[in-house]
């Protein structure tokens, strides 16, 4: 029992120790709180306005996913566009036409192997 007492005595002088603990940090005063408020709404306007932009570059084309009416009709072309920040996603698609080579080899009627190249844009 004496180190059960023993250990209470401790917490209640460490709580007691963290109280005034508390009331020994300074407190800023109103000017600096008005000066942290102002850079906080600042900070959140930069953010949500950097968010906001989105740029489709040049051979592409973006489609817009909202998150509550899924994805929109309209396609977006080539440049810089709005976006709401959280609501709106862009998807961008690349649809530059990539040239293929279509190699076979085949035998002609004089039984030569003949190397046929083809080159088709899809």
């Amino acid at each position: 029992t004496s180190r059960q007492n023993t250990l209470k005595a401790k917490t209640k002088m460490n709580s007691e120790q963290f109280q005034n603990l508390g009331s020994r940090v300074p407190r800023p005063s109103g000017a600096a709180l008005s000066v942290l408020a102002i850079l906080g709404v600042t900070g959140a306007v930069a953010y949500g306005g950097y968010q906001s932009i989105y740029t489709v570059p040049g051979g592409h084309r973006a489609i817009i996913f909202s998150r509550l009416n899924g994805i929109q009709s309209d396609i977006k072309s080539e440049g810089t566009h709005f976006r709401i920040p959280w609501l709106q996603r862009p998807i961008v698609y690349d649809i530059r036409t990539k040239p293929r080579n279509i190699s076979s080899l085949t035998g002609s009627r004089d039984l030569q192997m003949v190397n046929i190249s083809v080159r088709v844009l899809s």
